[in-house]
């Protein structure tokens, strides 16, 4: 008898198990790889960018490479929830958002604050994830979508995708995650940076225009108000306050006149640093930095000592062009507020004025730079 009773406690156990009956075949589900979010005319427009994931399980078995099919969906609404409920009328399946790599808004979209409907919506739906990437674009968002990689390569290790790589190798533009973006978003003290993309038309494949994306840029936000944006050629001298900057390029001329020549150095290993102190009712801020580099191109001898000069005061004067600049737009993209809320916060809520703290041209003090050229390559360079 209790042998019965064993078996019958043991046969039953597995019906306390979970299974998998609720699981959907991968053929069954449309999955959303990018996410797009425009204002026009009154209403808030959703794309979404959905690609077939079976040719990226082919390329990485080794398969022949096909073109991935990229398909684009559109709605709109008078919120952002009900341009994506206005989205599903038209679904021929379920749509995923399991699988969502990026989030990208228009300019207008920013100006008008949709994304605060965005956070709000995004924060109350479990499949969301915030380790997304966020941007905005100047460009149709139809257009950045339809940007694909060249040689078959799948949309999801394109730069709209997958921007790490990319940074890595050129740091001037640093990409951001969404939970970053937010994080920063409620932070008073600190100026959000967030990517522009934009469309370039300078690669050709088989004879053929094949437009790709570019980071052009960024825009600023301070309390959750929408600035204004600047370009790449503006933002030079933030990456030298950026600690997570990579590798970036810096391009110094030496001699005079119509001698003068153009020589590259490399640098990595940026290590900035602001202090900042209070003096006479107003804040004052002491930038350095420091850097090594090598030289990939170098046109005439030039001692090593005269290209670190040249280095330093290049990166002196880029660090002011974009600190004037963002003055100008009323933003402080340097992140010099933030230096002193983090050091001095008592001082810093003593300072600020309608809920940010006065910058002048004259805030930064001095800027001390220190470049290390440790590498040549294989020619040596004079010392």
């Amino acid at each position: 008898m209790r042998a019965i009773r064993t078996l019958l406690a043991a046969a039953l156990i597995p019906l306390l198990l979970t299974g998998c009956w609720g699981i959907r075949e991968i053929e069954h589900l449309v999955y959303l790889n990018s996410v797009g979010v425009d204002y026009k005319d009154g209403k808030v427009v959703f794309y979404g960018q959905v690609v077939s994931f079976f040719n990226v399980a082919k390329k990485e078995g080794g398969d022949q490479a096909q073109k991935q099919l990229v398909s684009i969906v559109k709605a709109e609404g008078d919120s952002f929830d009900k341009a994506v409920f206005n989205m599903y009328t038209t679904a021929q399946q379920r749509i995923a958002w399991s699988h969502v790599k990026s989030l990208v808004f228009t300019e207008e979209a920013l100006e008008k604050r949709i994304i605060e409907q965005v956070f709000d919506v995004w924060d109350r739906y479990y499949e969301n994830r915030y380790t997304i990437w966020v941007f905005a674009t100047k460009e149709p968002i139809e257009r950045v979508f339809e940007a694909t990689p060249i040689q078959n390569v799948s949309v999801v290790y394109s730069q709209l995708n997958d921007p790490k790589d990319i940074y890595a190798q050129n740091s001037v533009v640093a990409p951001i995650y969404l939970y970053d973006f937010i994080r920063t978003w409620h932070e008073k003290s600190q100026a959000l940076k967030l990517p522009f993309l934009a469309i370039d038309d300078s690669w050709r494949e088989n004879g053929n225009v094949k437009p790709k994306l570019e980071m052009s840029g960024i825009g600023v936000f301070h309390n959750k108000s929408y600035k204004g944006d600047m370009p790449r050629i503006s933002l030079h001298g933030l990456r030298w306050l950026n600690p997570k900057t990579v590798r970036t390029p810096l391009y110094v001329k030496s001699g005079q006149g119509g001698a003068a020549t153009e020589s590259t150095i490399v640098l990595e290993n940026v290590k900035p640093r602001i202090e900042a102190e209070v003096s006479g009712g107003k804040a004052a801020f002491r930038i350095s930095i420091s850097a090594a580099g090598n030289i990939p191109q170098l046109e005439q001898d030039v001692q090593e000592k005269e290209l670190e000069r040249l280095a330093e005061a290049k990166i002196k004067s880029e660090i002011k062009k974009t600190y004037t600049e963002g003055l100008n737009l009323g933003a402080d993209v340097l992140g010099l507020s933030e230096a002193l809320y983090r050091a001095k916060p008592k001082q810093w809520h003593d300072l600020i004025r309608n809920g940010k703290l006065p910058l002048r041209p004259d805030s930064i003090v001095s800027i001390e730079v220190s470049v290390d050229i440790v590498s040549g390559g294989i020619s040596k360079i004079k010392r």
